[in-house]
């Protein structure tokens, strides 16, 4: 008996082999040396101008893109025309005037209120403190129709930085419940009140249809104390300067093979946009530059959305397989949030998202994945990395917030199991900000084995997800994992 299971598991064990070394070669016969850079190299050309998208090269690499779908074979999304979700990015000028009153105090803005972009506001209503506005600390309070404060940041130790990049969870987790406006109380001493005012009083992307206002508050513990026997609160601001721009997503699919499986949805993501050019041209390299190319952030990860789309066109995995090309993550990440919001399939039958993001590389023996150990698709990343001789790391910086900093976050609220897979990054060091939203960052810069290893290992591990029968998750007590939940009826 003993001998006939050990021959059962050798021979699974064989097929199991077989099975990923056919699909490598299956990968490899599309996904090749001459065919894969070709995205790159157009994207990251001088001709589209850096690809912002206040510029009108915007349009050309979308265009590009969506015939690089069409061609592949990809159908488009019902809803959806010549691939594009079309929608509209606001840049505002914030507030010049404008206060919040609160009992016998006024807080005037640029003095000790700023707002964070958006539209004029006049509200005349209930307001509640909620400490950081966690989830903890929201789930137990009534927020409905009420003015929002809490403290900027997570905790007691959060930083500036941390505390900004917290801000569209906050928003989004209180406007979900109901809220009208949130103020968030500056607390932290490691940047001045000055620079604040001077980062928040420059022109800002929003969308048309953005969550509630949010606004920054000097305030001190005193200010704290008072907020709680407070009932109400005034808060006007005028001189809001709006002006919109036209924006395209690019979108499509190809339809899994699997009768029930195909129902369901992994996504591919990847944004096409960068930083466009300066004013202030230099020296590089013994050529005077002013084009922020862009390769390494993002034009490699449209690539390998590209390169994805033309093999699942010839192989489509069980699950259906959801193309998507955000435009505006440099400002804000803009395209994912309004994807987010106006679906093109419904959210909960997106069961992953494996987004493809970039800021460079110094290490060209792994991938890093920001997200890994967070689901239970590791293996089916790991394992993809190994096939091309690479190791798939977790993000060896979460002091950087990466996660939260690229177009996954926007998916991952929503409980979408979401990551994204990157270049090898050890470390935030000169090596990788010799390039990151630097004009050197160009496609010739970029160590062309190391990119088709990369690329081709982002396509397997998406073919070993949307085959695996079981369904991923959030792991136990991820911070995602109650929104998963709830999308997924669990």
């Amino acid at each position: 008996m003993r001998t006939i299971v050990l021959a059962l598991c050798l021979a699974t064990l064989t097929l199991t082999g077989f099975s990923q070394s056919s699909t490598v070669q299956e990968i490899n016969n599309i996904v090749t040396v001459d065919a894969a850079p070709g995205p790159l190299f157009f994207l990251a050309s001088d001709e589209l101008k850096g690809r912002s998208p206040k510029r009108p090269e915007i349009d050309v690499a979308a265009k590009y893109i969506s015939a690089q779908l069409k061609k592949a074979g990809v159908k488009e999304v019902t809803g959806v025309t010549d691939y594009y979700q079309t929608f509209e990015i606001n840049f505002t000028t914030p507030a010049k005037e404008g206060s919040l009153k609160v009992k016998d105090s006024t807080f005037t803005i640029g003095n000790q209120l700023l707002q964070a972009g958006g539209q004029d506001v006049s509200l005349n209503a209930p307001i509640v403190f909620a400490e950081f506005g966690n989830t903890a600390d929201i789930d137990n309070i009534d927020v409905k129709g009420k003015i929002v404060i809490t403290r900027l940041g997570t905790s007691d130790s959060s930083s500036t930085g941390e505390g900004f990049n917290n801000i569209k969870f906050k928003q989004y987790a209180i406007a979900q419940r109901g809220a009208i406006a949130m103020i968030e109380l500056f607390w932290q001493k490691d940047v001045p009140w000055d620079a604040l005012k001077n980062y928040l009083g420059q022109e800002r992307p929003v969308l048309r249809k953005d969550s509630i206002p949010v606004l920054l508050l000097q305030g001190d513990e005193d200010f704290v104390a008072s907020l709680k026997t407070a009932a109400e609160a005034t808060l006007t601001t005028t001189g809001n300067i709006v002006k919109n721009i036209p924006a395209k997503n690019v979108i499509g699919y190809v339809e899994g093979t699997d009768a029930k499986l195909k129902e369901e949805y992994v996504v591919l993501s990847a944004h096409y946009d960068h930083i466009g050019i300066t004013d202030h041209p230099k020296t590089v390299n013994g050529k005077t530059d002013s084009i922020f190319n862009g390769a390494r952030d993002n034009a490699i990860g449209v690539a390998g959305v590209i390169n994805a789309a033309r093999y699942f066109a010839k192989h489509p995995p069980k699950r259906s397989i959801l193309f998507i090309l955000y435009t505006g993550e440099e400002l804000g990440l803009v395209g994912s949030r309004y994807f987010s919001d106006h679906v093109v399939v419904p959210l909960n039958k997106m069961v992953y998202n494996l987004n493809i993001d970039n800021g460079g590389y110094n290490d060209t023996t792994i991938v890093t994945v920001v997200g890994l150990g967070r689901t239970s698709a590791d293996d089916d990343i790991q394992k993809a990395a190994e096939a091309y001789g690479l190791k798939a790391i977790p993000d060896p910086i979460p002091e950087q917030n990466l996660f939260d900093r690229s177009d996954n976050l926007n998916l991952a609220i929503k409980g979408v199991p979401a990551l994204t897979f990157g270049m090898g990054i050890t470390a935030f060091d000169a090596e990788i900000m010799k390039y990151y939203h630097q004009l050197a960052d160009e496609a010739a810069s970029i160590n062309p084995r190391y990119a088709l290893k990369y690329i081709r290992s982002y396509v397997l591990a998406v073919k070993n997800i949307a085959d695996n029968p079981t369904q991923p998750l959030w792991k136990k007590d991820d911070k995602y994992e109650a929104a998963w939940k709830e999308l997924f009826a669990r």
